[in-house]
C-alpha cells in the first residue's frame, strides 16, 4: 500500500539519518522517526529485543500488501498508523467529509446522527455539540453533505 497522503521524508531528514546508519529513503515521516528510535533503543541504551508486532498487527499490514513481521515493534505500530490514517483520509475523500456534513457511526446500532464540526490533521472527526465527540473518519458513514 502507498500512503499518498501522508508525508515523506524530506531531503534533510534522509541525509540525517543517512549519518546514523539509518536507511529512511522511502519511507513516511512516522516510520523513519520510528526507525531513529529502534536505532536510539540498540545502540544508545542496549536494548537488544525489541520485540515484534502481534498477529493481529501482521494480518492487517498483510491486508494491505506490507509485511511487517520481521520488524520491531516500534516500526510496525509506525506502518499501523500510517495505514490506519491513509485509511481515514480515503474516506474523508470518498465520502467529502468536511465541516457541516451529517454522519453516523458504522458499528452504532442507534444510528445516531452527528454534524462535522472539524477534522484533525490525522483523521480524527469531531462532532458539533461538544463534550468531546469525536470518531475516526474511517469508521462513518455519510448521510448528507453540507
Amino acid at each position: 500500500m502507498q500512503f499518498p497522503d501522508i508525508k515523506k521524508t524530506s531531503s534533510s531528514q534522509i541525509l540525517f539519518c543517512k549519518k546514523n546508519g539509518i536507511d529512511v529513503k522511502n519511507d513516511t515521516v512516522s516510520v523513519a522517526a520510528a526507525k531513529i528510535e529502534e536505532h536510539i533503543q540498540k545502540y544508545f541504551w542496549g536494548n537488544e529485543d525489541l520485540g515484534s508486532p502481534t498477529e493481529k498487527q501482521i494480518k492487517l499490514a498483510k491486508k494491505f500488501g506490507i509485511d511487517i513481521s520481521r520488524m520491531s515493534r516500534i516500526v510496525g505500530d509506525a506502518v499501523i498508523d500510517d495505514i490506519l490514517t491513509q485509511l481515514n483520509f480515503n474516506v474523508i475523500k470518498e465520502q467529502q467529509l468536511k465541516p457541516g456534513v451529517r454522519v453516523r457511526k458504522k458499528n452504532d446500532v442507534s444510528e445516531k446522527k452527528y454534524i462535522i464540526s472539524s477534522i484533525s490533521q490525522d483523521g480524527t472527526v469531531y462532532f458539533k455539540g461538544g463534550n468531546g465527540q469525536r470518531a475516526w473518519a474511517r469508521n462513518l458513514i455519510t448521510i448528507e453533505l453540507a
